[in-house]
């Protein structure tokens, strides 16, 4: 292996080390898709990089788009891992309102544990990739058939540590199911997936 490839490593395990330090769990996106598409499944995964935790887990939809219903969610999935094999399982999605009078989506896994991630195991970006597939797999469908591009914030939080532990995603809604192609073929894709500061 590089030096280069070395130093990336040894990079990524420092970092990972420090959540693992902190005592406290630490959720990372390791997959998400570029947007959601009305009434097509999307799918979304984390990775434990802190500290072990048996508090379980949240997972919210929240936004403008979800508070004035312009945006709905529907067939919540979680993607067990039963003895190596993925198990669909379907949960409610229940809309509850926050402390400040909003509405969100919202499951609670109060059962899931999370386990310790170990940087030192990783000494490859095989390894790494490997240890990234100990994760927690989601999707769920959109349901939206208005003319723009809102946007919601997808948070999946460790109860362990739901402040600074989380992982959090903004993702544009749209209802064109040929959204991809016709943004190719315009050559604009790229113009809606700005990064939020």
């Amino acid at each position: 292996m590089s030096k280069s490839n070395n130093k990336a490593i040894n990079e990524i395990k420092e970092i990972l080390g420090d959540h693992v330090a902190s005592g406290k769990p630490c959720l990372k996106m390791v997959s998400c898709g570029e947007i959601m598409i009305n009434e097509l499944p999307f799918s979304f995964s984390m990775q434990n990089i802190g500290a072990a935790s048996d508090a379980g887990i949240c997972v919210t939809i929240s936004g403008e788009a979800v508070n004035s219903g312009i945006v709905r969610f529907t067939d919540f999935t979680f993607i067990k891992n039963v003895n190596g094999k993925a198990i669909p399982e379907r949960y409610d999605l229940p809309l509850v309102k926050k402390s400040d009078g909003k509405m969100i989506y919202q499951v609670k896994f109060t059962d899931i544990k999370l386990s310790e991630y170990d940087p030192s195991t990783v000494s490859t970006k095989e390894d790494f990739l490997n240890a990234l597939s100990a994760q927690l797999t989601f999707r769920v469908t959109p349901l939206y058939g208005g003319n723009g591009l809102p946007e919601i914030m997808l948070s999946v939080y460790p109860f362990g540590d739901p402040l600074t532990g989380s992982a959090t995603e903004w993702k544009r809604v749209t209802a064109d199911q040929d959204y991809f192609l016709h943004n190719l073929k315009k050559g604009r894709r790229t113009s809606v997936f700005k990064k939020r500061r």
